[in-house]
C-alpha cells in the first residue's frame, strides 16, 4: 500500500530542519523517510534551467523524480502511524511552482516552516557551501555575485540574501494552506521541548517526548580538507557503518567529528550590518504577518 504524506517541513535552509526531522523520526507514531530531502515537488521547475552552480549536479542526481519515486519513499511497515511526512527546505523558497503540484497532489496538508535570524541564516549557507568546497569567494563578493548566480540557474541555496526575505514565501504558504505552524529559530534552540509540545500537538499528537537539543548538519570552514571530505562524501563505508550503528548514533558521530574539524567563519559587523539593511523591511513585514515581535533578529545590527 502506498502512503501519501500529511505534514511537509518546507524550510527554511539553515534554520534547524535537520535537527527538527530527527526530533520527529523518534516518536513511534511519525513517519518520515530516510531519504533526507525528496525535493520532487521543485524538481520539475528545476531540471532544465536549475542546478547549474558548483556541486549542484549531485542535488539534482539525488532529488525524487517521479510521483511514484515519491509514494514509495512513504511505503513503511510502523503501526498506528499518524503522522507522515518528509522535509525539502528548498519547498518555501520554490513556492509558485510547488505549492500548485502540493496541492494537486497531496491536496492540504499541514504545514511546518523554521524562520531564522536571516542574516545568520545567510552566513550560515555561506559556510555550509565552504564546507562543501563549492564556494571559493569572500562573503563579500559572493553577495556581490547573488544575483549573477541566481540568472544563472545556480542552485537556490547560493542566494543567500533572496533566501532570507521570508514574507512572500509564508504569505504565500499562510493563504495556500489551511494549517500552517511557523516556528521561530531562535525561539526553538532556547526551548525545543515546549516547541517540540506544540509541533506534536500541530500534527496531532499530544504527547511528546523530551529532547536535548543537538544541532545537526553544521556548518564551517574546515580545519583538515581530507577529513572534511570523508565526512562529507557520499562513501560505501559510511553506508554500511549507517546499517550497523543506525541512521541517528551515525549522524551523532559525525556530527561530533564536524564540530571538532570546523571553525566558524568571522565576519565582520559592518558586513553584517549592510547584509541586515537587505532584509529589515521584510522583517517588519514578517512580523505584521504573523503578529510576532522579532526584535532578536534586529537587535544584533541596530
Amino acid at each position: 500500500m502506498k502512503y501519501k504524506p500529511n505534514f511537509l517541513i518546507v524550510g527554511i535552509a539553515k534554520s534547524g530542519t535537520t535537527s527538527l526531522v530527527q526530533y520527529l523520526k523518534n516518536h513511534p507514531k511519525i513517519f518520515i523517510p530516510n531519504i533526507k530531502e525528496p525535493r520532487y515537488f521543485s524538481y520539475d521547475h528545476l531540471k532544465d534551467k536549475g542546478y547549474k552552480g558548483p556541486g549542484d549536479s549531485a542535488t539534482k542526481k539525488i532529488a525524487i523524480k517521479t510521483k511514484e519515486s515519491y509514494l514509495n519513499c512513504f511505503k513503511q511497515n510502523k503501526k498506528n502511524v499518524i503522522a507522515i511526512g518528509e522535509a525539502s527546505v528548498e519547498t518555501s523558497y520554490y513556492y509558485k511552482y510547488t505549492i500548485p503540484k502540493i496541492k494537486e497532489e497531496l491536496g492540504d496538508p499541514k504545514i511546518i516552516i523554521i524562520l531564522r535570524d536571516p542574516v545568520k541564516r545567510a552566513i550560515s549557507a555561506y559556510s555550509h557551501l565552504i564546507r562543501e568546497q563549492r564556494e571559493t569567494l569572500s562573503f563579500e563578493d559572493a553577495l556581490n555575485k547573488e544575483d549573477w548566480r541566481k540568472d544563472s540557474g545556480y542552485e537556490f541555496i547560493w542566494s543567500y540574501v533572496d533566501s532570507g526575505l521570508y514574507y512572500n514565501q509564508v504569505k504565500a504558504l499562510k493563504e495556500a494552506f489551511t494549517s500552517l505552524k511557523v516556528i521561530v529559530f531562535e525561539d526553538f534552540i532556547n526551548n525545543p521541548n515546549y516547541y517540540m509540545k506544540e509541533v506534536l500537538s500541530f500534527l496531532g499528537l499530544p504527547e511528546a517526548h523530551q529532547v536535548n537539543y543537538e544541532q545537526f548538519n553544521i556548518s564551517g570552514k574546515p580545519k583538515n580538507i581530507t577529513v572534511n571530505y570523508l565526512l562529507n562524501k557520499p562513501l560505501r563505508i559510511k553506508k554500511i557503518l549507517k546499517l550497523l550503528l543506525g541512521e541517528r548514533f551515525s549522524l551523532k558521530l559525525k556530527n561530533k567529528a564536524q564540530k571538532l574539524n570546523l571553525e566558524p567563519i568571522e565576519i565582520s559587523d559592518e558586513l553584517k550590518k549592510r547584509l541586515y539593511r537587505c532584509f529589515e523591511e521584510d522583517i517588519s513585514k514578517v512580523e505584521i504577518l504573523l503578529n510576532k515581535d522579532l526584535n532578536i533578529w534586529k537587535k544584533p545590527y541596530t
